[in-house]
C-alpha cells in the first residue's frame, strides 16, 4: 500500500512510502468497494479528519483525561484521543515484538532516534502495566 500525506508536516515532507500491512488488515480492506485508486482518498483537511475521529469517539462514549497540564480552558478535543495517540499505542504495543529497524520503517520515521524514544517508553510502560494491581473480581471474569 502506498501512503501519500496530502498535508505534509515537517517530518513527512510529501514522501511516498510503501508500508507492509498485516494480512488481516488486507482482508478487511479488500472488502471495501471504491472506484478511487487510493483505498482512503483524503480530500478533507487534517482538522476535518480529526473532527470526524473525535465525533466517532464521542458517539461511543470515549473520554480521556486532559493531557495538557498548562492552565487553559478545556475543549472537547482535550477529552479525545488524537492521531498521535494511535501511533504511540502502536509503537508501545509492538516495540518488544520487532527490531528497531522494522518499527522505524513501519512508523515511517526518518531518524532511528525518534523510534528509539518510543522503544524506551515501551520498555518502561509495558512492565509497569503488567505489574498493575487487578482486583480478584476482574481476574475471575477475565477471558482466557
Amino acid at each position: 500500500m502506498t501512503f501519500v500525506d496530502a498535508e505534509p508536516t515537517d517530518q513527512s515532507r510529501r514522501r511516498d512510502d510503501i508500508v507492509a500491512l498485516h494480512p488481516i488488515v488486507v482482508d478487511h480492506l479488500r472488502s471495501l468497494k471504491t472506484f478511487h485508486p487510493n483505498v482512503f482518498p483524503r480530500n478533507d483537511t487534517r482538522k476535518r479528519l480529526l473532527d470526524h475521529f473525535h465525533a466517532i469517539q464521542a458517539a461511543e462514549g470515549v473520554s480521556v483525561a486532559c493531557k495538557d497540564q498548562r492552565k487553559h480552558e478545556c475543549t472537547d478535543a482535550c477529552f479525545r484521543y488524537g492521531f498521535h495517540d494511535l501511533r504511540r499505542a502502536f509503537a508501545t504495543m509492538n516495540a518488544a515484538n520487532m527490531s528497531g529497524e522494522a518499527l522505524q520503517a513501519l512508523m515511517r520515521h526518518r531518524s532511528s532516534l525518534t523510534t528509539e524514544r518510543y522503544i524506551n517508553f515501551a520498555r518502561q510502560m509495558n512492565p509497569a502495566v503488567a505489574n498493575l494491581h487487578v482486583t480478584e473480581v476482574l481476574k475471575m471474569n477475565a477471558v482466557s
